[in-house]
């Protein structure tokens, strides 16, 4: 996978907290759908038809949500699929991180979001575009790419204000 070197700037620039506002994850999750599922023997909940998952500052929209859990009833992993999903959440600065996907995918142990196909992130008016990208949210990290050289990682750095 390829890595432009300029990702590397724009994390450099991103304030340090690239987290979600902290009292979030203490706030009720309320999800919307057009329909559930519910596969016991599987661990898993399927939400279809205009999905909408709200927590804290956290909005996630999308046509298809798959939760995954373990056997202590843990989330594992969420997979949204939408034209496109989305999610929006504000940090602790109360700057909002935006982003749009074919597919995102929330990796509960690695602490990652990923978004697959047509991707874009925005923070801080700072914007990504790729094919993949991958927030780790533990390390503050990002990394874009595409195993395709067709699709170039494409950035957007807005200059400081003074």
């Amino acid at each position: 996978m390829k890595i432009d070197k300029s990702l590397i700037l724009l994390f450099l620039l991103m304030p340090s907290s690239l987290l979600a506002l902290s009292t979030d994850q203490s706030q009720p999750i309320k999800v919307e759908a057009d329909s559930l599922e519910i596969k016991d023997a599987e661990n898993i909940s399927i939400y279809s038809g205009d999905v909408r998952l709200d927590q804290g500052s956290l909005a996630l929209r999308a046509d298809r949500l798959v939760i995954h859990f373990n056997d202590q009833n843990e989330l594992t992993l969420m997979e949204l699929t939408g034209s496109p999903a989305t999610f929006r959440q504000l940090n602790d600065e109360q700057q909002e991180m935006i982003g749009q996907a074919d597919r995102l995918e929330y990796r509960e142990a690695e602490s990652t979001l990923i978004l697959l196909g047509n991707a874009k992130f925005i923070h801080v008016g700072d914007t990504i575009e790729s094919n993949m990208i991958r927030i780790n949210t533990d390390n503050q990290s990002i990394q874009a790419g595409s195993l395709n050289s067709d699709h170039r990682v494409k950035m957007l750095i807005l200059p400081k204000q003074q």
